[in-house]
């Protein structure tokens, strides 16, 4: 609970600052990378939460990173969060700006699990269909699972609606476990 309300703040204020300065789509995409980079690289996550490493070589490593990559407020600001001894919620600073980002744009993230990959058919009639019941830009994020075996699970929000082989196998299973034989005598 704590994380989430500090990542919160610190990402409101970096929305806020963006905003304020027209920056907001750039900030956008340096969050994004950001966030890329601390989910696909654990030795980056690493020297972020480490205790031994001074945060003069935080600051050069973020420096040497995103240096001409992310953009110059961007960068200040994680350099400051890197000096207040914050940089263990860089991570979740970028995923709450995401969300407020989103949420500032009107877009809906939509995650479509199937089997196979979807065509683009597909794809566009699940946003289509999303679009009209929202009435919101749509972000479709694509999974593959190969467990559904067939159909599809499409997710919004807190709301999913599973039309997938397995879910109508684990049904068919629970009304076969019941047992509706009575013994008459």
């Amino acid at each position: 609970m704590k994380e989430s309300r500090i990542t919160k703040r610190y990402a409101k204020a970096l929305f806020e600052l963006a905003v304020e300065h027209k920056v907001q789509d750039n900030v956008f995409e340096d969050m994004k990378l950001v966030l890329g980079v601390c989910k696909t690289n654990r030795e980056f996550r690493l020297v972020l939460v480490s205790p031994i490493i001074k945060p003069d070589k935080k600051q050069n490593i973020i420096k040497s990173i995103y240096g001409e990559k992310i953009n110059k407020m961007s960068l200040a600001y994680l350099l400051i969060i890197i000096r207040k001894r914050r940089e263990s919620y860089i991570e979740g600073i970028a995923e709450q700006y995401i969300r407020l980002y989103k949420e500032y744009k009107g877009i809906k993230t939509v995650v479509l699990k199937t089997p196979v990959p979807a065509d683009t058919a597909i794809k566009n009639k699940a946003i289509s269909l999303v679009k009209n019941y929202t009435k919101c830009e749509v972000e479709l994020i694509e999974e593959l699972r190969k467990e559904l075996i067939g159909g599809f699970i499409l997710t919004l929000d807190n709301m999913q609606y599973d039309a997938s082989i397995l879910s109508d196998l684990e049904k068919l299973k629970r009304e076969f476990n019941v047992n509706v034989y009575e013994k008459g005598f």
